[in-house]
């Protein structure tokens, strides 16, 4: 090799591997430093600014769909979580319609500053991370009763497709140096729409987010309502250079009961993480009880919960109702079941499953200085 070119490839090789190395700090309370999270290979780590910097952080949470299926109620949310060992909510915000509701259009300025400043700062005070996740679609608003089926509404023309990336590069701006938002999941559950396609789309809106805020961690679901079994379709040929040079992405799945059965979700999972050298995470799964049987539903949930213990991956499920536990007082559609009248749901279906998973799998939140006061004792 000629040395100019020898000298030019090593520069290009110190360039890509300082692209690869963490961030440097934001500044300011050296505190934050220890709290960013970052992605190296296949798993989400902690800053090397913290306490044993640089170990494998697993997160664990619930879904917070506020105003939505839960009344506001941002520090009692974060309390009650980290009172059940979870180091993780993840947020549903929206970015053109509120709940995809078309006479409720957003004004993103206002949605971040009313609606997802109170949680990230409620989730500061409490040492709670935050997923910032846009609830929608890539289409227009579905239909909930046959949600994870065929939809008739229109996907998104390019018009929106750039009001959806304009907003979400305003969001970053905002938080792009808030250490206390894990991450961006960049869209819910896109839906029938060809993979190349969504592909398409998803990346664009990552290459705007990065112009912008080059450090946080971004979630990338894929084109069948981001089930587990999607995501090679959708990403396979991109996946271990889509973010390059900061290749700091996380790969979402979803599921629920007989949408796969947990085995078939490891599969999918594992050969893709395996196949790409990168991390997954199930930012969505949990029990459809107004269409499935209790016992369905219990099943998938601890066929999960296996799943995601024997590999180390992080999980949410869906979603927070009540801030009470009740699992032997679910309430169960189609078998009809509980101890009522009156029939009342449990905080998150059912915790007295995923309680004890989440304190055996939940990471603590990260220190400083080792002195961690938001960790809980397990």
């Amino acid at each position: 090799m000629p040395r100019s070119h020898f000298f030019a490839a090593a520069l290009i090789a110190a360039f890509a591997f300082a692209a690869r190395a963490e961030p440097p700090a934001a500044g300011g309370n050296p505190a934050d430093d220890a709290v960013w999270l970052r992605v190296k290979g296949k798993e989400i780590v902690t800053s090397q600014a913290g306490a044993g910097g640089g170990k494998p952080f697993i997160p664990v949470g619930v879904g917070y769909c506020r105003d939505v299926i839960i009344r506001a109620q941002d520090d009692e949310v974060m309390k009650f979580c980290k009172e059940r060992y979870l180091n993780t909510v993840r947020l549903s915000f929206y970015l053109l319609y509120f709940n995809g509701k078309k006479e409720r259009p957003i004004d993103v300025d206002a949605h971040i500053r009313d609606f997802i400043d109170p949680v990230v700062e409620a989730a500061r005070r409490n040492h709670v991370y935050v997923i910032l996740d846009d609830h929608e679609y890539l289409s227009a608003e579905i239909d909930e009763a046959t949600a994870r089926e065929k939809q008739k509404s229109n996907l998104w023309d390019e018009a929106t497709i750039q009001k959806w990336i304009d907003g979400w590069v305003k969001v970053a701006t905002r938080y792009r140096d808030e250490p206390y938002v894990l991450g961006y999941e960049l869209i819910n559950e896109p839906h029938d729409i060809p993979a190349d396609v969504a592909r398409e789309k998803i990346t664009r809106c990552l290459q705007a987010i990065r112009k912008v805020d080059t450090r946080h961690i971004i979630l990338l679901g894929n084109n069948s309502w981001s089930h587990s079994r999607g995501m090679e379709k959708t990403w396979g040929a991109t996946a271990s250079t889509v973010d390059a040079p900061y290749n700091n992405v996380v790969f979402t799945f979803h599921d629920y009961p007989l949408d796969d059965h947990p085995w078939k979700v490891q599969k999918n999972i594992t050969s893709f993480r395996d196949a790409h050298g990168v991390p997954v995470l199930c930012t969505e799964f949990g029990a459809t009880h107004w269409n499935k049987s209790e016992t369905v539903c219990r099943e998938f949930e601890a066929g999960m919960f296996a799943v995601f213990a024997r590999e180390n991956v992080g999980w949410m499920i869906w979603a927070l109702k009540t801030l009470q536990d009740q699992p032997r007082n679910t309430t169960n559609t189609v078998d009809n079941v509980g101890l009522g009248p009156p029939r009342v749901y449990d905080s998150c279906q059912y915790s007295d499953i995923w309680k004890p998973v989440a304190r055996i799998m939940g990471s603590p939140f990260p220190a400083g200085d080792g002195a961690n006061a938001g960790e809980q004792t397990r």
